[in-house]
């Protein structure tokens, strides 16, 4: 080595600095390209599950609050737009679970929002019974089926909606702690 030219000895060196670059290059592009997709599959498939969960659990709450304004009246105009706020509550909450359905991505999930759907479906019909008691201005029977029945199945249904958004973010879990090992 002592009888190489010192330009000769440069040209290795700068040599082998440049071949180090290019695989330091190399690694930070293979950990980039295995950061991207992880990111990619948080945000998605399972962040818009999760904000999916999050407007139809909002509409649930917002058609039980017009439920309950229409058991407050007594005025039949007013209970005519409270009518009509439900119905149009009750399809935008169909719309936002027709958007969610297709972001499922696990046969637990599915399995859980059928039993949201079933319940949901129990929790209609039951507020369509104390809507007619509410109707007939028959406030005490409304008011008694919206605090036991309809209660009872609307908490059932946050507690489904809530265990489908944890759910998810157990989905997103190992994929948000391959992004902190990066």
């Amino acid at each position: 080595m002592n009888n190489l030219k010192i330009s000769t000895r440069l040209s290795g060196a700068f040599a082998l600095l440049v071949l180090m670059l290019l695989g330091l290059a190399v690694a930070a592009m293979a950990q980039l390209s295995a950061m991207r997709a992880a990111t990619s599959e948080i945000t998605d498939k399972w962040m818009p599950s999760i904000e999916a969960i999050g407007a139809i659990a909002e509409q649930a709450g917002q058609t039980r609050i017009f439920i309950a304004r229409h058991v407050m009246n007594t005025d039949i105009a007013a209970m005519g737009k409270m009518d009509q706020q439900v119905e149009s509550a009750r399809s935008r909450f169909i719309s936002l679970r027709k958007a969610y359905e297709p972001l499922m991505s696990t046969a637990e999930e599915k399995k859980v929002y059928e039993e949201f759907s079933a319940t949901w479906k129990k929790y209609i019909e039951v507020n369509d019974k104390l809507l007619t008691h509410s109707r007939k201005n028959e406030n005490e029977q409304a008011t008694a089926i919206f605090e036991t029945e309809s209660f009872a199945l609307f908490q059932a249904t946050k507690g489904l909606l809530d265990q489908m958004v944890k759910l998810n973010e157990d989905g997103y879990a190992p994929i948000k702690d391959q992004l902190a090992e990066i």
